[in-house]
């Protein structure tokens, strides 16, 4: 039998195979972008730092802190989701290690919050940056708003090798310090030693933010401890204006006070000189007086405290710019009196009533005579809330007693 012919196979040339598998090349290069896309340039560049859920050590990423310490400061709440938005934007920046547009952000944060858990945050991130001065101003301005606040010291001992005790307050004057950009930063209730050098025309500067709300009465005092000094006090805002609050002495030796009402959380620049030439030691100390009573803060009618009828308070009407807001519910239709004893010989009192829609319903009688007491009697509509104000005439103050019935 005989055999069969070999087959002849048609050659394939390179021409044939390009043709059949054009479509290789494109796939292999999809295949490999969507892998450099998911996992990052890494064969070339710089390889880009990834995000972390943790923030850095000793820095407070919490939103809720940052309200509640605005209330605690301020004695309102914080109703500002922008700045709520760039405080979240800075802790992303932070996570992202973005240290320095995240410093950027909380100084923009700490013109409208003033507050500790900004400066401690940025106290941080300067840190962080190795940039001591900045990191030292920063944990500084927490310390002069709470001298004890825990996140900081925690951050100072953390950082001892860094910043030291740098960062505390001064208890005693560090020249030069001549102007208001210079000022020295010092604490409430911490006496500083300092001195009006001689032969130099000297001035100094200090810079001091107010306690936490409720606002409070502030006592400046200067107490010579060289028998020639004649001390002068003047005091500029946050943006180093001058104010129209001064103050002297007249006779050489004698200790300067100076009491004054400002809004809490709020910065002063203070600067002490001696008149007619005067030199010599002092002591300088800025003292909170307490004097606000204990339904404050309540200087608005939304943080109106909540008093129960039939039940006497006692409060007081603090100096000229205090008022009192007051807030129950009627718990029937009909007259409602409201009694004001007045527990002082300085104070001429005046009311105000509000409708449960906060709208002004009525006075009580004038009074014109300090000491006085007061009765105003309105009608009220069962289960409807409303509001009451004490406030002073003429300018007066003192203390009070309340009674809703």
């Amino acid at each position: 039998m005989p055999r069969p012919l070999p087959v002849k196979r048609k050659r394939t040339s390179g021409r044939n195979i390009i043709r059949r598998y054009w479509w290789l090349p494109p796939a292999v290069a999809g295949v490999v972008l969507i892998v450099w896309m998911a996992t990052g340039p890494r064969w070339w560049g710089p390889r880009v730092l990834p995000r972390t859920a943790e923030p850095i050590k000793g820095y407070i990423a919490s939103v809720e802190t940052l309200q509640e310490e605005y209330l605690r400061f301020h004695g309102k709440r914080l109703k500002n989701p922008q700045l709520e938005k760039r405080f979240e934007t800075a802790s992303q920046r932070m996570a992202q290690q973005d240290f320095e547009s995240a410093a950027l952000i909380l100084e923009g944060v700490s013109q409208d919050a003033a507050l500790p858990v900004v400066f401690n945050d940025l106290g941080v991130l300067y840190a962080q940056l190795n940039d001591r001065s900045r990191a030292v101003n920063a944990f500084r301005e927490a310390l002069a708003r709470d001298i004890d606040y825990k996140p900081v010291r925690f951050n100072l001992d953390r950082l001892r090798v860094m910043v030291a005790n740098a960062a505390d307050p001064v208890t005693k004057e560090i020249e030069p310090n001549g102007t208001a950009a210079l000022a020295n930063v010092i604490s409430p209730g911490k006496p500083v030693e300092a001195e009006i050098a001689a032969g130099v025309n000297d001035l100094d500067f200090f810079r001091v933010t107010t306690p936490p709300a409720p606002r409070d009465l502030i006592e400046i005092a200067v107490e010579p401890r060289s028998p020639d000094l004649l001390p002068s006090l003047r005091l500029f805002d946050s943006d180093q204006r001058l104010t129209d609050r001064t103050a002297a002495v007249r006779e050489r030796g004698i200790a300067l006070k100076y009491v004054f009402g400002p809004p809490p959380n709020t910065t002063y620049y203070l600067e002490v000189s001696g008149r007619s030439g005067s030199t010599g030691l002092y002591t300088l100390k800025v003292t909170p007086q307490r004097a606000f009573d204990s339904y404050e803060p309540n200087d608005d009618i939304f943080n109106a405290r909540r008093v129960e009828l039939g039940k006497q308070i006692e409060a007081n009407i603090m100096d000229q710019e205090d008022t009192d807001y007051y807030s129950f519910i009627a718990p029937r239709t009909g007259s409602i009196n409201v009694v004001l004893r007045n527990r002082s010989n300085t104070l001429i009192p005046a009311i105000t009533t509000y409708s449960a829609e906060m709208r002004n319903i009525g006075f009580g009688p004038d009074v014109r005579t300090a000491g006085a007491n007061l009765r105003h009697s309105f009608d009220v509509v069962e289960n409807q809330t409303y509001y009451v104000q004490v406030w002073s005439e003429s300018n007066t103050s003192g203390e009070y007693s309340l009674t809703i019935e």
